[in-house]
């Protein structure tokens, strides 16, 4: 075999050494491209859950909070009939208790139409936070209760929720107090959404004893907010009082 044969050889063959080495050493790297693509958008969408949370969580949890410790002050504080005697305290009572209760439907239902966002981390945080929102929505629409008094049939409560969300916003937010006090004077539409719910509030401070649709709201709001914020961060114990049933 003469030399330059022999150094074509070991040409081609320190070639197709060099493609080998050169293909592995490119799926290599093509192996670890991906790896660190997926560790990217694991760390992306775990930001992005922590965010939405921190959007919707939040101002659900207030909402929540606000509106059982309306109720707990009604049925566990006799908010009503304290405050049922002068016709200016009667005109707040009636209008706070029904902004609380709109504001929580109102997160509600913007939670509702960003649903897909609602990543608590695994499905059975996500299966448990729904059971809460509709196990609330249940008490309210339920008619099995001895009398109607703040009952809300499952579309009206959307409905108000609906009403309530501000509409010319760049992030999802609902109407402040004073805006719905004032849509309750001159908007009329606006204002009959919540007519029976105002007699109802009218009628329970007449009322002897514990209403056991409100003891059974208030658990439930409970529930959510111990859901919510499991360590306590936003609210600590102390904070948390639950109504007894008896």
């Amino acid at each position: 075999m003469n030399t330059e044969l022999i150094v074509a050889s070991l040409s081609g063959a320190v070639a197709l050494v060099s493609v080998a080495y050169s293909s592995q050493a490119n799926r290599k790297n093509s192996l670890l491209k991906e790896d660190l693509d997926r560790q990217a958008a694991e760390r992306n969408r775990m930001l992005e859950r922590q965010d939405v949370m921190s959007r919707f969580r939040d101002p659900l949890l207030w909402a929540a909070f606000d509106f059982q410790s309306r109720l707990y002050n009604i049925v566990g504080q006799h908010f009503l009939r304290v405050y049922f005697v002068h016709p200016h305290d009667q005109l707040y009572v009636v209008r706070s208790t029904l902004h609380v209760l709109a504001e929580y439907l109102g997160w509600v239902e913007i939670l509702r139409r960003r649903i897909y966002f609602l990543d608590l981390g695994n499905k059975e945080a996500n299966r448990r936070i729904v059971a809460l929102l509709a196990r609330i929505g249940g008490v309210l629409n339920d008619d099995a209760y001895p009398d109607r008094h703040f009952q809300l049939f499952r579309s009206d409560q959307r409905a108000i929720g609906e009403l309530v969300i501000k509409k010319e916003s760049d992030s999802d937010s609902c109407i402040g107090y004073a805006e719905f006090c004032a849509r309750l004077e001159s908007d009329p539409g606006f204002a009959s959404w919540f007519t029976r719910l105002a007699d109802s509030i009218t009628a329970l401070s007449a009322l002897e004893g514990r209403h056991p649709r409100l003891v059974a709201l208030q658990a439930a709001l409970m529930d959510l907010i111990d859901f919510l914020d499991p360590e306590q961060e936003r609210f600590p114990q102390k904070r948390r009082f639950r109504v007894s049933r008896s």
